[in-house]
């Protein structure tokens, strides 16, 4: 029986309406009355909901009353929490379910999640998660004898905030939320009787506490839940990684974030022991969880690194694609129109400038190595180089990556003619004597500064410039426009070659602004006398803008994709000598 103390006579009205027409049997009691107090210690009663003051008595005994009522039946209080002004411990104020905006139809859903409702199984569905109430485990510990949960920490969310800005933070939030309820019942995931609950409002800490055993009500196995919590992780990597790898159209999460925030799930049971207050094993029970969260988080991380150095270490994953470069003074809408008619790119092989290195994955192999873990997800479809990279710089191993993947795209190239670009972080070009056993198999190189990081010593990296001269290769500054890639970057590196990013060329002919900002960089990278390529054109009326602007070289898919190097070969090889243009006219 449920027991109703409150003058919110439409509260009273709706609440009880539903709990008779589910079959539970309902007392209302006038908080006036004399039988205000007694009606909550009569037999049968399941839970109460009632007024946070009634006549006659005292707010703090009220309460204090309510909260020795709470240990051991649930007990929702209708009105705003100020136990901040209260003379009561903060023992019994964690006992107090507050419910500050009152509707039937929530506090039906709350009474039938602590079990308060006596049926068999839920009886209300889940339309949201619900914010946390202790009255929920606390009733689901008493009344099974153990409580076994999950804890859904994702406090990495916050790094979101700091990198990209609240509104892209609060949007991760939002689609995780999302994520969780859509598993709340599914194979595998959350069974339906579970209780999903977050933390806040705005918390990125959810709690699922799991119904025990429908027949045994046995607590889990060894071993079981740990299972379970991993299986959960790499569930909701699953569903995260798919949502990033979403077209812009569809996609809920902002163009930023490009990587799986940290996040990781715990796991915890406790035993209902009545010379225990309840209240101590419940916060036991959450501290562990939390605890094997945060070593559940350090296995995760631990994987991926294992998983990096994997990659990094193997010698089948990656290879080498190539996409040439073109001297854009000498390329015509007519020429640019039959390379793309003939897919080839023999027409003007005679203004070929030279090629760049882009590495790509063996989806397959990855999907080899990835078939026996069971705590890090990736599918091999959506491994792109920007995604391995962000893994690689998060698990520690970006530079040995970098190396990795220089050396195969320089090895790989021997047969191209012309400069051959190699991107390099500034950490390895800052050592590059000591690796010249990946520059040996050709020469003609442009190393091109990755934007990922900045130049933070310029007097080095000068001497780092003498030896790249000596050795008759050249720098390049690559994605101007793009993260570190500033003014300052370009004038302590003095390049040979600056690469404007495509974020700067993308419809350029439609704005004006991007114009006269091009315009500038071109003015002063003649100024330092460098080369500029503009790279990522995709279009004619870009390409012609760009020209007209007096941009020296060209690349992107309006003239060439990326092709491994059997392809590029067959096309530009005939009876001629191939003679790739080692300046720009």
């Amino acid at each position: 029986m449920i027991c109703l103390v409150t003058n919110n006579q439409e509260l009273s009205r709706d609440l009880s309406g539903l709990l008779s027409k589910s079959g539970v049997a309902v007392r209302l009691v006038d908080p006036a009355s004399d039988l205000a107090v007694p009606s909550l210690y009569m037999a049968g009663v399941t839970a109460v909901v009632v007024d946070g003051v009634i006549p006659g008595l005292g707010r703090t005994a009220w309460l204090d009353m309510l909260g020795s009522l709470g240990r051991r039946l649930p007990v929702f209080i209708i009105g705003q929490s100020q136990t901040q002004d209260l003379e009561y411990s903060s023992r019994t104020s964690e006992l107090l379910a507050w419910v500050e905006n009152p509707d039937a139809t929530s506090i039906f859903a709350m009474l039938d999640a602590c079990g308060a409702t006596g049926k068999n199984g839920k009886i209300v569905p889940r339309q949201q998660i619900s914010i946390y109430n202790p009255q929920v485990p606390l009733h689901m510990l008493q009344g099974h004898g153990a409580l076994s949960m999950l804890s859904i920490n994702a406090g990495g969310f916050r790094k979101i905030a700091i990198e990209y800005g609240v509104e892209a933070y609060q949007k991760l939030q939002d689609v995780f939320h999302q994520v969780l309820f859509d598993m709340w019942g599914q194979t595998g995931n959350f069974r339906r009787n579970d209780m999903i609950m977050r933390r806040s409002g705005h918390s990125n800490t959810y709690y699922v506490f799991l119904e025990q055993g429908r027949e045994t009500r046995s607590v889990p196995a060894p071993g079981v839940l740990e299972k379970m919590a991993d299986r959960i992780a790499l569930r909701l990597q699953d569903a995260l990684w798919t949502e990033i790898f979403k077209d812009r159209a569809s996609r809920n999460l902002p163009a930023c974030i490009s990587l799986v925030p940290d996040f990781s799930v715990g796991h915890a049971t406790a035993l209902h022991n009545p010379c225990v207050d309840s209240v101590d094993v419940l916060e036991h029970l959450m501290e562990m969880s939390a605890e094997v969260a945060k070593v559940q988080l350090r296995r995760i991380r631990d994987r991926e690194r294992e998983l990096m150095q994997t990659i990094v270490q193997s010698k089948e994953i990656l290879y080498p694609n190539f996409q040439a470069v073109f001297n854009l003074q000498e390329i015509t809408k007519e020429l640019a129109e039959e390379v793309n008619t003939t897919q080839s790119i023999a027409s003007i092989k005679k203004s070929l400038y030279g090629f760049e290195s882009l590495i790509r994955v063996r989806k397959d192999k990855v999907d080899e190595r990835l078939a026996l873990d069971h705590l890090v997800y990736m599918d091999a479809k959506l491994l792109r180089p920007d995604i391995l990279f962000g893994m690689a710089a998060h698990s520690k191993v970006a530079l040995e990556l970098d190396q990795l993947c220089m050396g195969l795209g320089i090895a790989g190239a021997v047969d191209l003619p012309g400069k051959l670009m190699v991107n390099i972080l500034p950490r390895n070009l800052m050592h590059i004597e000591r690796l010249t056993h990946l520059l040996t198999p050709r020469g003609n190189l442009v190393f091109e500064i990755s934007e990922s990081e900045g130049v933070t010593n310029p007097a080095l990296m000068q001497k780092v410039r003498d030896y790249v001269s000596k050795i008759k290769c050249s720098i390049a500054a690559d994605d101007f426009g793009k993260g570190h890639a500033s003014i300052e970057r370009v004038i302590n590196l003095r390049p040979e070659l600056i690469k404007i990013d495509r974020s700067l060329l993308e419809k350029i002919h439609l704005d004006g602004a991007k114009r006269i900002f091009v315009e500038g960089i071109i003015k002063a990278a003649k100024l330092v006398n460098a080369t500029v390529l503009a790279e990522g054109i995709e279009t004619w009326a870009e390409a012609e803008v760009v020209q007209k602007m007096g941009i020296d070289l060209i690349q992107g898919f309006l003239l060439h994709r990326p092709q491994p190097l059997e392809q590029i070969v067959a096309q530009i090889t005939d009876n001629d000598e191939i003679v790739a243009v080692d300046s720009v006219a």
